[in-house]
């Protein structure tokens, strides 16, 4: 759905309607709305961290590795719950390319304490300052998001490209994200977030598993994952083994 400051969103009125209360035009209008929205934002992540590889989420990035030596690239686009990914033929193997103009290949990733092990026993890394493979994956100095870190920098340029899990950041709730869509399926999230008003207004009643709230909503997410597999066949990933998985 949009969180659209014209109708407001439309996943927070559709909830409030079902609970039968006024519907608004933006989130933040009353305190209730608020609260809908953030269990709005709990329902996104629920979908986000089912164990499914949502396609939308699903983000390669490019960098250039500098001729200056430099080790730490920054990747400004992910965030705390971000990975990166594997190949799924050969998961011991990262989503990791070097795409210099005629020298595409494969990049490895290794543990940090491994890569700083290396850095400190190999006192020849010529032959890694030309064409460099080697790397780790390190959290941000901020902690909001992961760096790159190079085995030793280049000595020649060259064009990186790596593929990652980046879920949605949770939308605002003071209406500064008015215009932000929300990526994954709407029924879903809608389904999930009444679920959460319901059981906050005391109106769920019995085991978990079985309110017809809960049920939906489990349902609404399980069909959401099945159409969404589909679309998996035809990401990037098939571009490197043309395998189907379905």
């Amino acid at each position: 759905g949009d969180w659209s400051s014209d109708v407001c969103s439309s996943d927070l009125n559709n909830i409030l309607r079902r609970l039968r209360e006024d519907t608004v035009t933006t989130i933040n209008e009353t305190s209730y709305s608020q609260l809908i929205a953030t269990f709005v934002n709990d329902a996104k992540n629920d979908l986000e961290d089912t164990g499914h590889l949502w396609s939308v989420f699903i983000t390669a990035v490019d960098d250039t590795i500098l001729a200056d030596g430099t080790t730490t690239y920054d990747i400004t686009e992910t965030n705390d719950r971000s990975y990166l990914l594997r190949r799924p033929t050969r998961p011991e193997l990262p989503m990791a390319i070097d795409i210099t103009s005629n020298e595409t290949g494969q990049l490895f990733d290794v543990p940090y304490s491994e890569l700083l092990a290396r850095r400190n026993l190999d006192t020849n890394p010529t032959y890694q300052t030309e064409i460099p493979k080697t790397f780790s994956v390190v959290t941000d100095s901020d902690g909001r998001g992961f760096t790159i870190e190079l085995l030793w920098g280049a000595n020649e340029a060259r064009s990186w490209r790596t593929w990652w899990y980046i879920p949605q950041a949770d939308l605002a709730i003071d209406d500064t994200d008015s215009g932000t869509e929300i990526k994954l399926p709407a029924r879903p999230i809608e389904l999930r977030a009444l679920y959460y008003a319901l059981e906050e207004r005391g109106e769920v009643l019995g085991p978990r598993q079985g309110s017809n709230a809960w049920t939906r909503s489990q349902d609404a997410i399980a069909n959401a994952i099945e159409n969404d597999q589909q679309i998996n066949k035809d990401w990037e990933f098939k571009a490197f083994n043309n395998v189907e998985y379905l």
